[in-house]
């Protein structure tokens, strides 16, 4: 159908209801608070095929016949009793009604629209719906139901899930004789996730189908929310009841899968083949009616828990019983004779010693003392002391054992260490050239300042920048030096 505007009641005139118009009235004559241009925007963009109208005064049949569907979104004023015939002669004829309220049913919104409900088996409750548990939305009864699907055409009319074989005339007639698939029923329930804030709950009972419930993390647990009606007349017209109104809000209306929810209401409003499944009918998942205690009127009542007695006398010692428990001595000469007669000795009884069954033996003091476990010695480095507090030259002997002619670089470099050398060099500057090229530079100097016929004042002027440093050598230094420099000549 192509995109119409909005108008008055009299553009559908001439058109009965349930034929292929697509004419909605909108009901603003309950002094509703939501209204098109103010909560309903959205929905009246997303209903842009079909030709919306505002109905502001009383409803009659003549009024309501030209339009196939007639929605009246939280009534706040009564209902007389000429426009509830009016609307059952309008369901009666093929047209289709859409009622929604919210929390608190029809007690807060001060209307009577249970008295036009209960004809079809639809009462709304007085309650109000709340998550129970903390998702997505931070306000508990913006409740948001994950698992609220209770009949699986309205799963298939949204094209979540495939389409399952219908049920058969034999299982209709007896409740019996219903086989529920469970895993199925658990796909169909969650096959829609839909926000259903500031609702109330509803008490469906045939010929109406509920088709929405609160699921398992909302309270009250698994209750009808949404009902379906569906005339047995000719026309068939039909009637959808929902407990809230705000879920069609444009505040709501893109949340979650809301609007998907509007197109199946729609659908099965509008369109005549639409069938709900039998046997999800027959046999709903929905929880018996639990009351609860009103905690907050009965913390008000309070009660003494205690019977009424007479009043107490004046005498207070006449309320004591001296007859029950007494000490009364007139009996011991009684039993002084009886020791005579029964030829037993009078005499003091003696203390028996009792004994007692114990589950364990007697305790007995240990033999021998306990022993302890000693504190394990500190994890200390092995140290091998005569490394450390050898001479000299027993620790070059030992090193030249321990070294052969492959092994020279190690040796020159323990040889440095051994003999002090290493330490007076710079850290990166400890190789083997290095002690070597150390060593002939001692050796040089030494030779230098000591040769025979030298001038002592040039020895004196000298100016050695190892000399602060440099190896000492022992009483066969000049002449290793001069063995030395014998070489070198050579």
């Amino acid at each position: 159908m192509a995109p119409t505007e909005n108008g008055d009641e009299r553009s559908g005139q001439g058109k009965p209801p349930g034929s292929s118009n697509n004419n909605i009235l909108f009901d603003q004559s309950k002094n509703e608070q939501i209204t098109l241009t103010s909560g309903f925007k959205k929905l009246q963009m997303h209903l842009k095929n079909w030709k919306i109208s505002n109905h502001r005064e009383e409803i009659t049949a003549e009024r309501l016949t030209p339009f196939r569907v007639f929605i009246i979104a939280n009534p706040r004023e009564k209902f007389t009793a000429g426009e509830y015939e009016a609307m059952k002669r309008y369901i009666d004829n093929g047209g289709s009604i859409l009622l929604t309220l919210n929390e608190g049913g029809e007690g807060r919104q001060v209307t009577n629209v249970n008295t036009f409900l209960k004809t079809y088996g639809v009462e709304v409750n007085e309650d109000s719906v709340i998550r129970a548990a903390y998702y997505k939305y931070f306000y508990p009864k913006e409740a948001l139901i994950l698992d609220g699907v209770l009949n699986r055409a309205v799963a298939e009319n949204a094209h979540l899930i495939a389409a399952t074989t219908p049920a058969t005339k034999t299982n209709k007639k007896s409740q019996n004789a219903v086989v529920v698939d469970k895993s199925l029923r658990a796909q169909v329930a969650r096959s829609l996730e839909f926000v259903y804030p500031f609702g109330a709950s509803l008490n469906v009972q045939p010929p109406s189908v509920s088709v929405l419930s609160t699921g398992s993390t909302c309270l009250p647990c698994q209750k009808a929310i949404c009902a379906f009606y569906t005339s047995p007349s000719k026309n068939g017209g039909r009637l959808c009841v929902c407990g809230s109104t705000m879920i069609f809000h444009d505040s709501y209306l893109d949340k979650e899968q809301n609007r998907r929810l509007l197109d199946v209401i729609v659908e099965f409003l509008t369109n005549s083949s639409f069938r709900l499944n039998e046997i999800d009918a027959e046999v709903p998942d929905i929880s018996d009616e639990s009351l609860s205690p009103d905690l907050i009127a009965m913390s008000e009542m309070l009660k003494c828990s205690l019977h009424d007695v007479e009043e107490l006398p004046k005498d207070v010692r006449k309320l004591l019983d001296t007859q029950l428990y007494n000490l009364d001595l007139t009996l011991i000469p009684k039993m002084v004779r009886a020791y005579d007669e029964l030829q037993m000795k009078h005499e003091p009884l003696s203390l028996i010693k009792p004994q007692f069954e114990v589950p364990m033996p007697a305790l007995k003091p240990a033999v021998y003392t306990p022993i302890f476990r000693d504190c394990e010695p500190p994890a200390l480095e092995l140290f091998d002391l005569e490394d450390y507090f050898a001479s000299e030259t027993s620790r070059l002997n030992q090193l030249t054992n321990k070294c052969s002619e492959q092994d020279l670089d190690l040796f020159i470099k323990e040889f440095g260490n051994i003999a002090g050398i290493s330490s007076r060099m710079p850290t990166d500057q400890r190789g083997a050239k290095q002690i070597l090229e150390f060593i002939v530079t001692q050796l040089f100097e030494f030779k230098r300042m000591y040769q025979p016929g030298m001038d002592d004042d040039y020895i004196g002027v000298h100016d050695n920048p190892l000399d602060s440093g440099r190896y000492t050598f022992a009483a066969g230094g000049a002449a290793a030096a001069s063995n030395f420099d014998r070489l070198v000549v050579d």
